[in-house]
């Protein structure tokens, strides 16, 4: 069977392959070498980390197992240290300083400061403080303007009083 292209057309385009297929080639071999030398990086990188992640787990087994372990007892926290440890304290410095710790917005009354004075103070009082020496106290600062009055005192309701 004759073929219809003729001699020169069959060589000519055997050529441009021939130049095609060469490019392609030396195309190819540059990019074989920037991926070889990509393979390395990646593979020298995975294995800096594949040691790395070996020895992270095995410390991070050992901090467990070693956190797991039973502490030493834990002394109980000790109370908190009484500011007028030294100090000879009035009557009237104990219920200020006990008026001094509630907040400005913070309302309070006779019952209130007595109970905390007693727990404060119970170590140096020879028997607790009554109520009605705190009010007494408290209605002198209010007269001196260390407290506000909130509430006016009557039976069976307490004066409430706040920091100014």
């Amino acid at each position: 069977m004759p073929s219809p292209l003729s001699l020169e057309t069959i060589v000519s385009r055997l050529e441009s392959q021939i130049v095609f297929h060469r490019e392609r080639e030396v195309f190819h071999a540059g990019q074989e070498r920037i991926h070889h030398d990509q393979k390395a990086l990646h593979a020298a990188e995975l294995e800096t980390l594949t040691q790395n992640l070996e020895a992270f787990k095995a410390v991070a087994a050992t901090s467990v197992d070693l956190a797991s372990r039973p502490g030493p007892p834990t002394a109980a926290p000790s109370p908190p240290k009484d500011p007028d440890a030294n100090l000879d304290l009035s009557l009237i410095q104990m219920v200020t300083r006990v008026a001094e710790a509630h907040g400005p917005e913070e309302a309070f009354g006779t019952a209130a400061v007595t109970a905390e004075l007693n727990r404060r103070y119970q170590d140096r009082l020879r028997k607790p403080v009554k109520e009605r020496l705190v009010s007494v106290n408290l209605r002198r600062m209010l007269d001196a303007g260390q407290l506000r009055s909130i509430r006016k005192g009557r039976p069976h309701h307490e004066a409430l009083y706040a920091k100014p």
